[in-house]
C-alpha cells in the first residue's frame, strides 16, 4: 500500500475523483465532509449496538452514503436511484406503523443511541444544505439530494424507535 499522506493537500487544494483539484474552502468540499461526517456519525450508532434489522439497514445506509460522496466528488456514476430512496421510504413507514401519532415537538434527547441518531439527522440536514448549494455548481444528481432529504426522515422515525418510551417533548414556557 502506498502512504497515507501525499503532501498534495498541503496547499489548501484537494482532489476530485475526476482529477480536478479545487480549493479546500469551497462548498463542495464541505458537503463531502459533511456526508463523510454524517457515515463516521452512522458508524458510531452502530456500534452502539442496534439490533440486528436496524443495523442491517444502517450498513446499507454507510454504503449509500459512500456512494453519495463519491458522487459529490465529481464520479460519475451514481448508483443512488430512486429505488433507494424508495427503500428509506419503506423503513420509514414499518417505523412509523408501530409509533404513536406526534402531538407535540420532540426535543433531540432521549436514550444514549436515540440521541446519537437525532445528532445524525442534525449532521444529516446540514449536509442536504451543503450539497444543494454545491449543485449550484458542480453537477451533482438529484436523487442525491431526495436520499439525503429522505435519510433524514429516516433517522428521525429511527430515533423515536429507539428512544422508545424515552423520548423527551418540548414543553412552552420552561
Amino acid at each position: 500500500m502506498a502512504r497515507i499522506y501525499t503532501r498534495s493537500g498541503d496547499a489548501g487544494e484537494t482532489g476530485l475523483a475526476d482529477g480536478t483539484r479545487i480549493g479546500k474552502h469551497q462548498n463542495l468540499v464541505e458537503a463531502i465532509g459533511d456526508i463523510d461526517e454524517l457515515n463516521a456519525h452512522v458508524g458510531l450508532i452502530r456500534a452502539d449496538q442496534p439490533q440486528a434489522d436496524i443495523d442491517a439497514q444502517l450498513a446499507v445506509i454507510q454504503h449509500h452514503l459512500f456512494d453519495i460522496g463519491a458522487q459529490v466528488a465529481q464520479f460519475k456514476d451514481n448508483p443512488i436511484k430512486q429505488r433507494q430512496v424508495q427503500q428509506l421510504e419503506q423503513w420509514i413507514d414499518a417505523f412509523q406503523a408501530e409509533l404513536t401519532p406526534i402531538k407535540q415537538f420532540i426535543l433531540p434527547a432521549g436514550n444514549r443511541i436515540g440521541s446519537h441518531v437525532h445528532l445524525a439527522r442534525s449532521i444529516c440536514r446540514r449536509a442536504e444544505r451543503h450539497v444543494w448549494l454545491a449543485a449550484e455548481k458542480h453537477d451533482i444528481e438529484i436523487e442525491v439530494l431526495h436520499y439525503l432529504n429522505r435519510l433524514s426522515d429516516y433517522l428521525f422515525v429511527l430515533a423515536r424507535a429507539l428512544n422508545k418510551k424515552q423520548e423527551v417533548f418540548w414543553q412552552q414556557n420552561q
